[in-house]
């Protein structure tokens, strides 16, 4: 998306839609701006369930958060071998790849961090993190091969989410160093989808 598409998009999520609908790509901006919401209004449920169910349960919420982190790279990785099966490669394709692995492989490294605090100890955070994450890989391998913006915006708001939950344990466990490192690794890859966004 170009900048003066996603400064369109911002307008028209932030004001009167019927304001700017003389413009030629309106009803696309207006379609990108409903399912902004809409992954808005998901993941804000998806966050209250499992903030109500990891109540004081840090290093277990940390776990599953992860686990589910690594869903979104793995989708966009094989949606983009996919299409360049089918001989659908763009000008980006081989970046968007590389960007991905090492994001999921990030991702990963936080995955064991939390299973060496003890995150993954209990069959019942198993067992619901890995339908979970089952369900959420196929949701998002078609959301990114039918709209690849909105695919990356949810993530980019996972991010964003997972980013603050971080930085509210470090506020009051300041000697967790490796959890503030984990953050900013979480904001890195926030700003890393909004430049992958801008190539779409």
């Amino acid at each position: 998306m170009s900048s003066g598409n996603e400064r369109l998009t911002n307008q028209i999520c932030n004001n009167n839609i019927w304001n700017y609908c003389n413009r030629s790509d309106c009803f696309y901006q207006l379609r990108i701006c409903s399912m902004k919401k809409f992954n808005t209004f998901v993941l804000e449920i998806t966050i209250y369930l499992i903030d109500f169910l990891y109540r004081g349960r840090d290093f277990q919420r940390f776990w599953v958060l992860e686990v589910i982190a690594r869903a979104p790279y793995f989708s966009f990785i094989s949606v983009l071998h996919f299409r360049e099966s089918l001989g659908l490669r763009g000008e980006d394709h081989t970046y968007l790849m590389k960007e991905h692995f090492y994001q999921a492989l990030n991702e990963t490294e936080h995955l064991e961090e939390m299973e060496n605090r003890g995150g993954n100890e209990y069959w019942i955070d198993r067992f619901f993190a890995k339908h979970l994450v089952l369900l959420y890989y196929w949701i998002m391998v078609a959301y990114y091969f039918v709209s690849p913006i909105n695919a990356y915006d949810i993530n980019m708001k996972i991010e964003k989410h997972a980013y603050e939950t971080y930085v509210k344990y470090s506020a009051c466990h300041p000697e967790d160093t490796k959890i503030a490192e984990i953050a900013q690794d979480e904001l890195e890859h926030a700003k890393e989808l909004q430049v992958a966004m801008s190539m779409i």
